[in-house]
């Protein structure tokens, strides 16, 4: 295997972060561990399926692992649990990640800045002795932290709504109806994916406590998970409503200002 440069994947577990180079690397440093997070956010696909090889994944999984654009949705057996979900840079947009978890190891695979999960790998650091006790209940934890990236995107987003809406007050003329349109309609995409990964996460979750391997403690944050996940997509949706409320006002006062003009112009005619 070549480099795979200087930020390609990193290796979270109960000593702290270890950044991987190579596949002779790769295999030494995880012989010995217990139970370790592998999140890989960069490098080629060559680089990414010799790194997934060594983990003993079949061609089927990693082709799952690498493949992007899939639907959101989550699936849980007596062997582990595989997700298709989102997190959130710092830029506010939102990535597409795929997890899978083994009573091994736990690993995460998506496409940008490393620093986004950098306090979810404290967080799993500080809890790593307790979350190798059960891969269930690391899962569970870790989707947690994925999930409280999207936190800030949100903020993110309240911030831009605001503005918006106050520079649409200031200067009505601005912003066009295409773009506000646009922006509307990429939020409401967003929160229809949301919905739909909170239902695939809804179900998966029936009856988890019967799934073999599984402890109570992870059954109890997996539920909780849902309930985070509904809270999220509540959230989106609030803000879906607040920003159609924004593209309607903006509607009605362009339909207002050119009545007013129309109206001024037939007076002057008449005159």
């Amino acid at each position: 295997m070549t480099s795979t440069g200087p930020r390609a994947a990193l290796i979270a577990e109960a000593v702290g972060v270890r950044q991987v180079v190579t596949t002779a690397e790769f295999r030494d440093l995880i012989a010995p561990l217990k139970f370790f997070w592998l999140d890989v956010f960069a490098g080629d696909e060559a680089v990414q399926t010799e790194m997934l090889t060594e983990l003993g994944l079949d061609a089927g999984a990693i082709s799952w692992a690498l493949g992007f654009g899939q639907v959101p949705g989550m699936a849980i057996g007596q062997h582990g649990l595989r997700v298709v979900t989102w997190l959130a840079p710092s830029t506010g947009e939102i990535v597409e990640a795929h997890v899978l978890c083994t009573p091994r190891w736990i690993v995460t695979v998506w496409n940008g800045d490393p620093a986004a999960l950098d306090e979810a790998r404290r967080h799993f650091i500080d809890r790593a002795a307790e979350l190798e006790k059960n891969h269930f209940y690391a899962a569970a934890i870790l989707l947690q932290l994925l999930l409280a990236t999207l936190d800030h995107m949100i903020t993110i987003l309240d911030t831009k709504l605001q503005a918006l809406r106050e520079q649409l007050h200031r200067a009505p003329d601005t912003p066009d109806l295409a773009t506000l349109t646009s922006r509307l309609q990429r939020l409401q995409s967003r929160w229809a994916d949301f919905d739909r990964y909170s239902s695939a996460v809804r179900s998966a979750i029936v009856g988890v406590e019967a799934v073999p391997g599984i402890n109570p403690q992870a059954a109890a944050e997996l539920n909780d998970y849902v309930e985070q996940v509904a809270d999220t997509e509540h959230r989106l949706q609030e803000r879906t409503g607040w920003a159609s409320t924004i593209l309607q006002e903006h509607a009605a006062d362009v339909a207002k200002r050119q009545a007013d003009q129309i109206n001024r112009l037939t007076l002057v005619s008449m005159i």
